[in-house]
């Protein structure tokens, strides 16, 4: 009897709809050294998913020097796999002070002028902050 070479079946996961902007759902199967899926696959909520890959990182905010600010994971490596990905979206420090006091603007003031001002104060700190730097620069 001829003996057949061995088949090898590799684990994947990967989005059921690999185009679509933002997924639903996934699917994890076992595929063999052409690519091709063997047996059955197994759908996945996307946000169990997400929430199971990304619940044990943690994720701190990065300002860059031009006022851009950007998540940033405390893995390195999944850091450049996202920036690589263009999945790091960078937001201007101004805008995102827009959308706060958007968000704000019709709560009462017992609620948020307090916040506001905490606001206030902490963006002329960086204001401050920033123009020493620049003065110290062009010593």
């Amino acid at each position: 009897m001829a003996k057949h070479p061995p088949i090898i079946l590799t684990p994947f996961f990967q989005p059921r709809d690999e185009g679509a902007a933002e997924q639903r759902m996934y699917v994890a199967g076992f595929a063999d050294e052409a690519g091709e899926a063997w047996g059955t696959l197994i759908p996945l909520d996307a946000e169990m998913v997400e929430l199971a890959v990304l619940g044990q990182q943690t994720f701190t905010v990065w300002c860059n020097s031009d006022g851009r600010i950007q998540p940033q994971p405390s893995s390195d490596s999944l850091f450049e796999e996202l920036l690589e990905k263009g999945q790091l979206k960078e937001t201007p420090l101004d805008e995102l002070v827009a959308e706060a006091v958007e968000q704000g603007r019709n709560e009462p003031n017992d609620d948020i002028l307090d916040m506001f001002e905490t606001l206030y104060e902490r963006l002329v700190r960086a204001v401050g902050m920033v123009a020493d730097e620049i003065a110290r620069r062009r010593r």
